[in-house]
Order: C-alpha cells, then sequence, then structure tokens
C-alpha cells in the first residue's frame, strides 16, 4: 500500500449498524460465513459464470425466467432450510463443477445476500469468505479507499463467526498499514488476534479434528443452528481457510447486478 494513502478499515456487525452514507467512496466486502458467502465462492471457484443475489424468493424465481432453459439454476434458503421448488440449497459443497459451471446462480438467503444488497453504495463490492480469503486480502491490498466489512449476522443478531472473518481481514489490513478506523474493528481484529496462533493447519482439506477453526465456527448462533439442521459438514467447509482451488477474488459488478470471479490465483 503506498505510505501516502494508507487506507482505513471499518467493520460493520450488522448491515442495520452501518451509518447512513458510511460506504460512500469506500470499498464493502461482505462476509456470511455461514453460509450464503462461502457458497457463492464455491459456486465460482467451480466455474459458475455470475451470482445474482436478490433479496425475496419471488424475486429470485423472477429473475431465473429471463435466462435461457438449462443455463440457470435457483439456490438459497429460508431459515437454514432448502426453499421449495430451488435447484439448490445454501451448502458450499453442493456447488461442484458438475453442477455450476457454465451456469448462472440466482440465489436469496435470509442474511447473506440482503447485506450484499445494504452495500451497494460503495464503490466497489467485494464477497469474503474464509476459502478466498488470501485472494481478498491481496485485493484489498491494491487499494487505496477505506475498506468497510460488512457482517451478515444471523436473524439480526451479531454473529460469531463473521465477526472472526471480519477480524482477520481487519488485522492482516492493519499489518499491511491500514488504520483501524471504528471500535467494531478493534474488537474484531482482537478477538482474531486471539485464536489465529492455534490456527496451524495446512490450507486444503483439514477435517474437522486437526482444524481448530471449526471449534469456534461451531460455538456461535449461526453455528449451533447449521448443526441442529444436521449439516455440520458445510461448518467444515466454512472453516477451509485459504483452500486450494478456492482463491477467487469475488466482486459484485453493476447493470446488470452480478457476483463474479474478477481473479482466479493458483
Amino acid at each position: 500500500m503506498p505510505e501516502t494513502e494508507q487506507p482505513e478499515v471499518f467493520v460493520h456487525f450488522l448491515p442495520s449498524l452501518i451509518p447512513p452514507g458510511a460506504l460512500k467512496g469506500g470499498v464493502a466486502v461482505v462476509v456470511d460465513v455461514l453460509r450464503a458467502t462461502t457458497a457463492m465462492v464455491h459456486a465460482l471457484a467451480a466455474g459458475c459464470e455470475a451470482v445474482i443475489p436478490c433479496g425475496e424468493i419471488d424475486e429470485a424465481r423472477r429473475e431465473s425466467h429471463g435466462f435461457p432453459a438449462g443455463s440457470v439454476l435457483l439456490a438459497g434458503e429460508r431459515e437454514g432450510l432448502p426453499i421449495e421448488g430451488f435447484d439448490l440449497g445454501n451448502s458450499p459443497r453442493s456447488f461442484t463443477s458438475e453442477v455450476c459451471r457454465g451456469k448462472t446462480l440466482v440465489m436469496t438467503t435470509t442474511n447473506g445476500t440482503r447485506a450484499i444488497l445494504a452495500s451497494l453504495e460503495a464503490e466497489r463490492v467485494l464477497i469474503g469468505s474464509f476459502p478466498n480469503f488470501a485472494a481478498t486480502v491481496q485485493a484489498l491490498h491494491l487499494e487505496s479507499r477505506d475498506v468497510h466489512v460488512v457482517c451478515s449476522g444471523t436473524d439480526g443478531c451479531i454473529s460469531l463467526e463473521d465477526g472472526l472473518l471480519a477480524g482477520a481481514f481487519a488485522q492482516h489490513l492493519k499489518d499491511m498499514g491500514a488504520g483501524l478506523r471504528n471500535d467494531e474493528a478493534e474488537i474484531a481484529a482482537g478477538a482474531w488476534s486471539k485464536i489465529h496462533n492455534s490456527l496451524w493447519f495446512k490450507s486444503g482439506d483439514p477435517d474437522a479434528e486437526s482444524n481448530p477453526l471449526v471449534r469456534y465456527l461451531r460455538r456461535g448462533r449461526g453455528g449451533r443452528r447449521v448443526l441442529e439442521l444436521g449439516l455440520a459438514a458445510d461448518i467444515d467447509d466454512a472453516a477451509h481457510l485459504n483452500r486450494s482451488g478456492h482463491q477467487v477474488t469475488a466482486e459484485l459488478l453493476r447493470d446488470p447486478l452480478r457476483i463474479v470471479a474478477v481473479h482466479q490465483g493458483p
């Protein structure tokens, strides 16, 4: 980062806590660890052409009607469960190359897609997850604009898993010379700093027993709900920090609104 143009980092624990006008001119990184942004990164890494975020179920259905038959997939959840009539739910490992390659994904979720739509005021919007963390940090390292990490939360409540990922972004950007601008950024970075030394596992495919991050993601409200639904594997997928093959920079483009992979790392 140029020394004369060091950005400042803000963390917003919920979309509803973003001060009016705060995102203008900045870069937003939207995170919904369990599970929307993780699933989007999986889909893009699997060859999905684009992900179209929708706030409501009916909106998603209408959006999908504008595509040729066989070129679009409907995905999403409500209260953690797949939506009736949709092709896919919100489990990251469902978004395989066999399913996604060459397709457009129209997606609506309880928290994540709504957080993305709440961040449109930003100059640039990136989609963050633990699997594509390194690629996203690399993109942010090239930015001179302020960075706003927007956490999706769970049903209007602050979530542990999103806070930890926000803290990882805040701490890494601080290490690169950025300043932490609000109390939330300091809180999130402090929480991440307390656990990151225990994350000794190698990137790739660690199992739940060898990946300490899985244990942390299971503790929060979102993690407990995922476990109650019998979807523990989704937490394992969400906890793959810098997962091999998933180093895509996922960016929200405008006119038309869609999320695409703008960079594929090794």
